[in-house]
């Protein structure tokens, strides 16, 4: 089933899930889809990459607070800022706050410590 989801949010959907951007209008006639596709503004940035890896391998990785899976990861992101958590039972949890750049690749490896 798709889920529309307002470009100021789109930030918040998790890894795997496909949005569609929408422009607050329910109207979905032949007519207005040309006049979005020629409207300045409306191509989406390229998406960078993350990809988290950690030691011991297999921890539960967390976007922006929601789980998206086990390392190691590979996300494809919209450009801008994101937490990244990384979380293994016994251990320490580990995060890290990153921005993003449009294109961008980025290695992120979690070294997680025993707990205490």
């Amino acid at each position: 089933m798709p889920v529309s989801v307002a470009e100021k949010d789109r930030e918040f959907v998790p890894v795997g899930v496909k949005a569609d951007v929408t422009k607050g209008t329910e109207d979905h006639s032949a007519e207005a889809k040309p006049e979005e596709k020629s409207a300045p503004g409306t191509s989406e940035p390229a998406k960078g990459t993350v990809n988290v890896s950690s030691d011991p391998a297999g921890a539960h990785v967390s976007l922006n607070h929601n789980f998206i899976g086990n390392s190691p990861a590979t996300l494809k992101l919209a450009p801008g800022k994101h937490i990244i958590t990384v979380k293994m039972a016994g251990y320490q949890d580990w995060t890290r706050e990153i921005t993003l750049q449009s294109g961008s690749e980025v290695q992120l490896t979690a070294t997680l410590e025993k707990a205490q």
